[in-house]
């Protein structure tokens, strides 16, 4: 199978599939109510993607996940819950490394329900064999993180995110990390041949700017072009001949996103200059081109452009960005 070929679904990978969909909502499920961290930590591929009818959250970090859960699990323990059932409906495989299904969650005082009944869908992705947990949408309606009480709008279906079946990059066979390299090896061939025109269509407009205590929306190219301009005279002022940005990690985050990790370095004559600086890109999927929607770099200056980056020892949490810039 190649790189960019589609997965060949029939009844017998469907049967499948939901069987490998409904066997880890049963490990996951007794892990919920029983709180077995090692399960729940091994189950997910970070980031995971959680998104309510009312809110989206990108955890990060184990410890994001397991206060969701604690939460959970203690509001479900509070009602007397005691039977707490997720039951496919359907699910099929994206690729060979993707599933994605939905469900039902039902939570039982015995055989009575105390909270209504209400649908899921979750993408599961296959790491090193094992499949893990990556993207989870519900019909909740909380609005805050971590959640308290669980919330379902019975007047209302559900609305889950639209999947364009042919532009769900999930379907092929194509590595997020190789993906997410390629596109910072492209980025930075731009600043190299000081292309500022081609620094700009891996962009979208708008897209965001995050550092340590700064969030910037960047609405058109010449908003951008200060700080093209400074990573230009940082090359020249350092006879850089070598910028590297070095992919750690990155997953799909949604059929037409990533999220990706990196380290940038400017070297001069192998001799590093400038770096490491730590980021994170997100990176949205439009016909077969990727363009930055959130960039995240680990500085500390307390103005956007700048002129020469300060930089600091950890990149700044998607949660945090997101409790900063987001008025509930």
């Amino acid at each position: 199978m190649t790189e960019n070929s589609t997965y060949q679904d029939d009844s017998a990978s469907h049967t499948a599939a939901k069987a490998i969909y409904q066997k880890f909502l049963d490990d996951m499920s007794i892990a919920v109510m029983e709180f077995d961290a090692d399960v729940l930590t091994h189950r997910i591929k970070l980031p995971l993607r959680v998104t309510t009818q009312t809110r989206e959250l990108l955890l990060e970090t184990e410890d994001d996940w397991l206060l969701m859960i604690k939460r959970m699990q203690q509001s479900l323990q509070a009602m007397g819950i005691n039977h707490y059932i997720r039951l496919a409906n359907r699910a099929e495989f994206l690729s060979e490394n993707y599933i994605e299904g939905v469900h039902v969650t039902h939570t039982l005082c015995n055989a009575t329900p105390m909270i209504p009944s209400y649908e899921n869908r979750a993408t599961l992705s296959r790491v090193d064999g094992e499949w893990k947990l990556t993207l989870l949408e519900t019909s909740l309606v909380n609005n805050h993180y971590p959640i308290a009480i669980p919330r379902v709008d019975t007047s209302a279906k559900p609305i889950f995110s639209k999947t364009d079946t042919e532009n769900d990059i999930r379907r092929t066979n194509s590595s997020p990390l190789a993906l997410y390299q390629e596109y910072l090896d492209t980025l930075s061939r731009t600043n190299m041949e000081d292309d500022f025109d081609g620094w700009c269509a891996l962009c979208d407009f708008p897209h965001t700017v995050h550092m340590d205590s700064l969030d910037e929306v960047i609405e058109r190219p010449e908003e951008i072009r200060p700080f093209f301009d400074m990573l230009k005279k940082l090359i020249a002022d350092n006879e850089v001949d070598d910028l590297r940005r070095q992919a750690h990690r990155a997953e799909f985050v949604s059929a037409t996103q990533l999220c990706g990790y990196h380290e940038t370095s400017l070297y001069s004559k192998g001799t590093c200059k400038i770096g490491p600086i730590s980021s994170r890109y997100i990176l949205r999927r439009t016909d077969t081109s990727w363009r930055a929607v959130s960039i995240t770099n680990s500085v500390k200056n307390n103005q956007f452009p700048y002129s020469i980056p300060e930089i600091s020892d950890a990149l700044v949490s998607l949660r945090d960005i997101q409790e900063r810039t987001t008025r509930t």
